[in-house]
C-alpha cells in the first residue's frame, strides 16, 4: 500500500472512531449543559462591552496582556497528526523516502487544517474586543490571524523535524535536553513579542511588520520543503515518532474524556497528595466502603477532573448571569448539581467492576447507602459553592433564595429517586 494511501485510511478510521466518542460526548445532558453555558458567556460578554465600568478597563494596558495569552493559548492547541501506530517502527521500517515525502506531508497539512480553524475561533471571539479598541481594526484583526495560522505551521515543521534522525534545524537539538526552555523560547516569548508588535504599532507599520514576515514564512516553507531527493538523505527515528504518535492519541481521547466517559480507555489512578490532609479527616472512622469510594474520587484521573470542571463552569455562569432572570440562574445552578451527579455514577459502577470489591463482606444495600452518602456530601458542597457565588455577585435576595429553595427541591430528588434508580439499572 501506497505511504498516502496508509496515511488516507487512517485517517478515516480515525474519523470512524471520533464520530462514535461525539456522540457519547453530545448527549443530552451535555447538550443542554452548553447550550446554557454558551447562552450565559454570550450575556456576560455583552455585559463587559457595554457596561460603563468597562471602559476603564480599554483605556489600560490589561487588555494587551489578556489578548496576547488568550492568542497563546490558542497556539498551544493541535498537535501534529501522524496516525503512527508502534508496530509501524517494524513494518514501515526501510521505507522512510516515502513516509517522508509523502505520508508526513498529508499530515502536516491535515494538521495545520485543523489547527487553523482553532485559531480562527480564537481570533473570532476577540473581534468585539478588537473593534472596540481601535477605530479601524480590520488590518490587526487580519493580521493577528495570519500571524496565528502562519506560526502554527512553524511549529508543526518543528514538530515534524523532530522525528528525523539528523535534525535541519540545530536550535532544536540545542533546546532538545530542556523542554521548558524550548517551550517558553518558541511557544511563548518570540510570538508574545510579535503579538504585542501587531497591537501596539501603528496600521503602517504593522503592514510593514506583516509584509516583512511573510517573506520570512515563505523563506521558511521552501527551507522546509521536502523534495524527493531530500527525502533520500532523511530517515525518521521511529521510538520518537510512535511516541509522539501515542500521545497526541492520548490527548484526544483525555479531551473527550473530560465531558463523557469514554468506552475502552486505560483507567489509572494518581495520589494527589495535596488531598490526603483532608481525606485523611473525611475516612476518619468510616465505614470499609465509603473510605474506599472517597479513596477512589479523589484519586480518579478523569471523573474528579471532570466534576470540578462542572463545578467551576457552574460557578462562572451563574455569576456573569447578573441582568439575567433569577429563574435561569436558579435553573443553571440545579443543572449543575445535577450534571455532578451524573458525572459521578461512573465511579459506583467502576468500583464494583473490582473483583476484590465484590468479594468484600458488605451487602448490596450497605454499598448504595455509601454511595448515595458521597453524592451527598458532594451535593452540599456544589450547592454552597454556587450559592456563594450568587451572593457575592448579586444583592438580589430574591435570587439567592430561589435558588437555594431549588437547589434543595433537586437534591433531594436526586438521593432519593435518580441516583437509586441509576444504581438498579447499572446493576442491570
Amino acid at each position: 500500500m501506497k505511504a498516502s494511501d496508509l496515511f488516507w485510511r487512517r485517517f478515516r478510521d480515525e474519523q470512524r472512531t471520533s464520530a462514535k466518542y461525539l456522540r457519547l460526548l453530545f448527549n443530552d445532558h451535555f447538550v443542554i449543559f452548553l447550550i446554557i453555558a454558551l447562552g450565559g458567556i454570550v450575556l456576560a460578554y455583552r455585559e463587559l462591552l457595554s457596561t460603563p465600568q468597562s471602559m476603564m478597563f480599554w483605556r489600560s494596558n490589561w487588555w494587551q496582556v489578556i489578548i496576547i495569552t488568550w492568542l497563546l493559548i490558542g497556539l498551544q492547541i493541535g498537535d501534529l497528526i501522524t496516525y503512527f501506530q508502534p508496530a509501524d517502527r517494524l513494518y514501515l521500517l526501510g521505507n522512510d523516502s516515502e513516509i517522508i515525502k509523502k505520508y508526513l506531508t498529508r499530515s502536516v497539512n491535515l494538521s495545520i487544517l485543523y489547527a487553523s480553524v482553532w485559531q480562527a475561533v480564537f481570533v473570532g471571539s476577540i473581534i468585539p474586543i478588537l473593534l472596540r479598541i481601535y477605530v479601524n481594526g480590520l488590518l490587526r484583526i487580519s493580521s493577528l490571524l495570519i500571524f496565528a495560522i502562519s506560526y502554527k505551521l512553524l511549529l508543526l515543521l518543528f514538530e515534524r523535524d523532530k522525528l528525523f534522525l539528523k535534525q535541519r534545524v540545530q536550535t532544536i537539538t540545542i533546546f532538545e535536553a530542556n523542554s521548558t526552555a524550548e517551550g517558553l523560547l518558541f511557544r511563548v516569548l518570540l510570538p508574545s513579542i510579535f503579538l504585542e508588535f501587531i497591537l501596539i504599532l501603528t496600521q503602517m507599520q504593522v503592514y510593514i511588520l506583516m509584509s516583512a514576515w511573510l517573506v520570512l514564512m515563505v523563506v521558511t516553507a521552501c527551507y522546509f520543503r521536502i523534495s524527493s531527493h531530500k527525502a533520500n538523505s532523511f530517515a525518521i527515528n521511529w521510538a520518537i515518532a510512535t511516541q509522539q504518535a501515542q500521545q497526541q492519541k492520548q490527548r484526544v481521547l483525555h479531551f473527550f474524556a473530560l465531558f463523557a466517559e469514554i468506552p475502552n480507555q486505560p483507567k489509572s489512578i494518581k495520589r494527589r497528595r495535596y488531598l490526603d490532609f483532608f481525606l485523611q479527616r473525611l475516612i476518619k472512622n468510616k465505614p470499609a466502603m465509603l473510605r474506599l469510594y472517597w479513596i477512589r474520587l479523589a484519586r480518579d484521573t478523569e471523573i474528579l477532573p471532570l466534576v470540578l470542571r462542572l463545578i467551576i463552569v457552574g460557578m462562572i455562569i451563574v455569576g456573569v448571569l447578573q441582568t439575567a432572570p433569577d429563574w435561569l440562574v436558579a435553573v443553571v445552578g440545579s443543572l449543575t448539581v445535577y450534571l455532578v451527579n451524573f458525572q459521578l455514577l461512573p465511579l459506583f459502577s467502576d468500583t464494583q467492576k473490582k473483583i476484590w470489591s465484590r468479594l468484600m463482606p458488605i451487602t448490596n444495600s450497605q454499598k448504595q447507602s455509601a454511595f448515595i452518602q458521597v453524592h451527598r456530601l458532594v451535593n452540599y458542597i456544589v450547592c454552597t459553592l454556587l450559592i456563594v457565588t450568587v451572593a457575592v455577585t448579586s444583592e438580589s435576595l430574591q435570587r439567592i433564595l430561589l435558588l437555594f429553595v431549588l437547589l434543595i427541591v433537586v437534591t433531594i430528588g436526586l438521593q432519593k429517586s435518580y441516583i437509586p434508580y441509576m444504581i438498579k439499572k447499572m446493576k442491570k
